[in-house]
């Protein structure tokens, strides 16, 4: 298993492909699918899958390209009331990918349909992916979401539910599990 980081330093915004085998999952890619395409080639891998943490409002995603170009599937909260294909990934959902799982959390806050993404290798939890729960030295703004996107909450009430995602969530995950951000300073 490898993960690959991928940054878009004009955003600070940072995208990940995970290796396993010979399938790649990449969570939020940016617009530009080619270093992923290269990747995968490189490798002698496909990508099968593409996961979006929440919706973006500072970039656009190459997911669609992407389910286009390879036939990778594209997985999502079902919150999002996403109108393109894919598939629904929430708490409790997992995907194989050829000898680890990838697991999904709901974690509300930065938005009310944000998840992050477990990576468990031999029954161990190894690393998150946050997408924008979590920042590097911060944790996402509750504002960015009052009256916009699919499902729109109250500051107030994404704050509250930024604390409980942390404290209730992430929090309880091993001291040793290593955490991939996707927004970095800058952002």
């Amino acid at each position: 298993m490898k993960i690959q980081q991928f940054e878009d330093k004009g955003l600070a915004h940072y995208s990940y492909a995970i290796l396993s085998g010979k399938a790649i999952a990449l969570i939020d890619p940016s617009r530009d699918v080619k270093p992923y395409l290269a990747y995968a080639e490189a490798h002698g891998a496909k990508i099968v899958a593409v996961i979006e943490t929440h919706p973006h409002a500072d970039f656009v995603s190459g997911h669609l390209e992407l389910f286009t170009t390879v036939g990778a599937t594209v997985y999502c909260s079902v919150l999002q009331q996403a109108v393109y294909l894919h598939k629904a990934f929430d708490e409790g959902d997992m995907i194989d990918l050829e000898g680890i799982k990838l697991k999904a959390l709901n974690t509300p806050g930065h938005s009310p349909d944000s998840i992050c993404i477990v990576l468990e290798e031999k029954g161990k939890d190894k690393a998150v992916f946050t997408g924008d729960t979590l920042f590097i030295g911060d944790c996402g703004r509750p504002d960015l979401r009052e009256n916009t996107g699919a499902v729109s909450a109250k500051r107030e009430d994404l704050a509250r539910q930024m604390y409980h995602s942390l404290r209730d969530k992430l929090m309880m995950l091993d001291d040793d599990v290593i955490v991939y951000a996707a927004d970095g300073a800058g952002t």
